[in-house]
């Protein structure tokens, strides 16, 4: 009575099982390999977003990591706060430069982590003391 339906066709020279919903609409394609493994090719038309499939989605993870490494920066100094945020924005340029050059999902983490982390240890080696010294000594105009 809720059920849908799965229809025997040939897609390929293989055996498939179209499988409807109980309206009759047809929802994705079956199939089943000879060890046993089932295998569904699914329909990727929402009605909610059309353009679910050619979109780039981050994930939550990736939002957690980034705002972690910037909040650290920011508990230190403005400066490291700036240099975080900026290079976390500039990775994940990269990041979808090079997901625009080779078509296939990538990581979004590890550029933009590891040039975030790199900077903000470079900011407080170097950047914070010298702005320190320029501030420590007066001067005029």
């Amino acid at each position: 009575v809720n059920g849908g339906r799965l229809e025997k066709m040939k897609k390929g020279g293989k055996r498939v099982y179209l499988e409807r919903d109980r309206h009759g609409t047809a929802k994705r394609i079956v199939w089943v390999e000879r060890s046993g493994k089932v295998f569904a090719e699914m329909d990727t038309d929402d009605e909610d977003d059309p353009d679910a499939s050619s979109s780039i989605r981050l994930g939550l993870g990736d939002f957690i990591f980034y705002s972690v490494l910037v909040s650290k920066a920011a508990q230190y100094s403005f400066a490291a706060f700036a240099v975080c945020m900026l290079v976390i924005l500039a990775g994940l340029g990269g990041t979808l430069l090079l997901l625009a050059i080779y078509h296939h999902a990538l990581p979004a983490l590890p550029i933009s982590i590891l040039l975030g982390i790199f900077f903000y240890v470079m900011t407080r080696l170097f950047v914070e003391p010298w702005i320190e010294a320029i501030m420590s000594q007066p001067y005029y105009v």
